[in-house]
């Protein structure tokens, strides 16, 4: 299971079951009782979908990109990406 700490300057962490976990580029790779756990006390699951097509989204006119017609920066009404 691939976890993510909350803080970046976590590196290392312990598991519930005693043995510890190193960070790789950020992403622990614990196992599922461990991860549960490492979750339960703050970390994330990282999303592994990669990056976005700029065809799904939308571009507002303040230059914030969004997935919604409303720009969460400025208010405006934003456009689809062409």
């Amino acid at each position: 299971m691939k976890v993510v700490a909350p803080a970046r300057a976590c590196v290392e962490v312990d598991g519930l079951s005693g043995r510890r976990y190193r960070a790789r580029d950020g992403i622990y790779e614990m196992s599922p009782r461990d991860g549960k756990a490492f979750v339960a006390a703050g970390g994330f699951v990282p999303s592994l979908s990669g990056a976005t097509s700029r065809a799904t989204g939308y571009r507002c006119s303040c230059g914030f990109g969004s997935f919604f017609t409303t720009c969460s920066r400025c208010g405006g009404t934003c456009t689809k990406e062409p």
